[in-house]
């Protein structure tokens, strides 16, 4: 008995087939929710596979779905209900690890989903932009090169190297979003410009709006969640990732707290 309790949750979500969840994910957002018949189902599932048993993204990207999935699920999350499309704002993005993980993530019942990545570095965003890049080139080269076309599609994503606030200079970019992504805030290093963070993402969002945050430790994230509270949000559910991997900095680690907040001024 103690031996299965010792199991780890990615192990055991993995067994379960969270790969194959997320590939499946992953192709329908690459191919724009059109997926051609023509395509060799032994292709395909050898590379379901190939996928589940491996560590194509790595476990804290692993880790990070199985989050979203269990905050979604607690609070009741439908952003975009009503909508055919899910407008996606990461905040403060860095190199985006996650930017092709949370359009599939989110559009994994078939809702196209944009995504707007922003952060104020040239070079994090050059990053984010080869990255993401470099994850559709691996659909490509696996299927037909027909099934992905991110420059015209929907669910495509824009790298912006700018401050948040300045996105309605972009004319195509919306002033609400259904859900805004941060991950691992940062409000130690800059409590002024957090606030302000923090409050143009309350305002960015949409009926059904939700803003998501992550945090590398326990106090900066009761401090978070305090202000987003100070600052009108509504603390829906906040998560301690068991999973969370350990950094060498004591009491630090990827993902450790997650959240969801909403904007009590917004009738839900």
């Amino acid at each position: 008995m103690e031996e299965e309790q010792n199991i780890s949750p990615i192990s055991s979500a993995k067994d379960s087939g969270l790969g194959v969840i997320m590939f499946d994910s992953l192709l329908s957002h690459f191919s724009g929710n059109n997926q051609p018949e023509n395509l060799d189902p032994a292709l395909l599932k050898q590379m379901r596979q190939e996928f589940n048993n491996s560590e194509f993204f790595g476990e804290d990207m692993r880790n990070l779905w199985l989050m979203l999935e269990r905050i979604q699920i607690k609070a009741n999350l439908d952003p975009g209900k009503g909508k055919d499309r899910i407008d996606l704002l990461n905040l403060a993005c860095g190199y985006c690890e996650e930017g092709s993980v949370l359009p599939a993530f989110w559009g994994r019942h078939g809702l196209s989903v944009k995504q707007f990545s922003v952060d104020l570095r040239d070079a994090e965003i050059d990053k984010a932009k080869r990255r993401y890049a470099a994850t559709e080139s691996i659909f490509k080269s696996a299927m037909n090169p027909k099934i992905v076309n991110s420059g015209e599609s929907a669910q495509g994503v824009e790298f912006i190297a700018d401050n948040a606030v300045n996105l309605s200079k972009y004319g195509q970019i919306p002033s609400k979003f259904d859900v805004i992504f941060i991950r691992h805030q940062n409000l130690w290093h800059d409590r002024p410009t957090w606030q302000k963070i923090y409050e143009y993402a309350l305002n960015s969002l949409s009926n059904t709006g939700i803003l998501i945050i992550t945090s590398y430790f326990d106090r900066e994230h009761l401090l978070a969640l305090e202000l987003l509270k100070l600052l009108g949000g509504n603390i829906v559910v906040s998560e301690r990732n068991a999973a969370s991997r350990q950094l060498d900095f004591p009491g630090k680690s990827i993902d450790r707290h997650v959240a969801a907040i909403t904007n009590k001024s917004i009738p839900i």
